[in-house]
């Protein structure tokens, strides 16, 4: 069956992806010493591990909101969390709070923008309850509103950036794992980051039989007994929470947690218990070759005066307005 093959094909894809990138690098990558051979491939493995972390968690969050609400539209940041992860990132760099606290650079954005993503998530926690309850419409329309408020203080922000600031925020902000984790704080957080987002995905994929109902038919999962107002606010707190982790690490990687799961759906079927787990695989792969091509960009423009520089979003984008595109027709034809 063609989901048994899927299960072959994914970790084989990985796998070799895994490798391609171990050896890809920047021309200036070849000038290094012998004994920095060890920091470049630090840096190479970090790398990856960032990109397989932020494309699994945004295709499983994905997954698991779009079953929920019922919507293949949905994509994780819905939810209004990146928003706020991304005005803490963009304070962070603006008003160098970073320095001000003696944190190197990567520390000091990732924690203030999970701040950010946190601040975001009691504030549409807040706004979505209405008497007491939640609501799926409530908390999707709470969530879209605090993320119009984040993005209008971002552009604001923004405005005020000096040209340097501007190029900065505008990459972080976009998508970027090449960050330069090697100090022993740096690689703690990674670890940790890493070890909350599995967690997350685990719980999220162990609540599938619930999903599965839910995204069938709401009544008929709360007249087998599944609690439905329970899942929908334990589903959006995890789920926001692994979006907050994902942007204040690499910034706010778009299409990955919208696409994915039709990809994977087209192959594993409705079920979520393929699904999520799928979707992991399926992100990392789409994010991890994404990175691959940028290095390759990178690789052929090193010599221009002004070599390009692109954050990931622009070839998740491009990569997955096609895709997105094909899976509609054929589902609609």
């Amino acid at each position: 069956m063609r989901y048994k093959l899927g299960w072959i094909t994914l970790p084989l894809l990985l796998t070799g992806l895994i490798i391609l990138a171990l050896f890809i690098g920047e021309r200036s990558d070849a000038a290094v010493d012998t004994h920095s051979i060890t920091i470049l491939f630090k840096l190479r493995i970090t790398r990856i591990l960032l990109a397989i972390f932020a494309g699994g968690v945004l295709a499983v969050v994905g997954a698991a909101l779009q079953g929920l609400l019922q919507n293949p539209l949905v994509d994780p940041y819905i939810i209004g969390t990146s928003s706020g992860a991304g005005v803490g990132v963009a304070l962070s760099v603006m008003l160098g709070w970073s320095t001000a606290l003696g944190l190197t650079p990567v520390i000091g954005h990732s924690i203030f923008g999970f701040a950010g993503a946190l601040a975001a998530l009691f504030l549409v926690y807040a706004l979505a309850r209405i008497r007491g309850k939640f609501s799926r419409l409530s908390l999707i329309l709470a969530g879209v509103a605090v993320g119009f408020v984040g993005s209008g203080i971002i552009t604001v922000l923004i405005a005020f950036a000096r040209n340097e600031g501007f190029q900065r925020l505008i990459y972080l902000l976009m998508g970027d794992v090449s960050g330069k984790w090697l100090s022993a704080p740096e690689t703690l957080a990674l670890g940790i980051g890493g070890l909350i987002s599995i967690a997350g995905c685990i719980w999220l994929t162990a609540r599938w039989r619930s999903l599965d109902v839910v995204s069938t038919n709401i009544e008929a999962a709360e007249s087998i007994g599944v609690d439905t107002q329970r899942l929908t606010v334990e589903v959006f707190l995890i789920s926001s929470l692994l979006v907050g982790l994902v942007v204040s690490f690499v910034g706010a990687i778009s299409f990955v947690g919208l696409i994915v799961p039709h990809i994977v759906r087209f192959i594993f079927g409705p079920r979520h218990s393929r699904v999520l787990p799928a979707s992991f695989l399926a992100g990392a792969i789409l994010l991890l070759a994404a990175d691959i091509i940028l290095k390759g960009i990178n690789l052929a423009t090193i010599d221009m005066p002004n070599p390009v520089i692109l954050p990931l979003s622009v070839v998740t984008t491009l990569v997955g307005v096609p895709v997105f595109l094909y899976l509609m027709r054929r589902r609609t034809s």
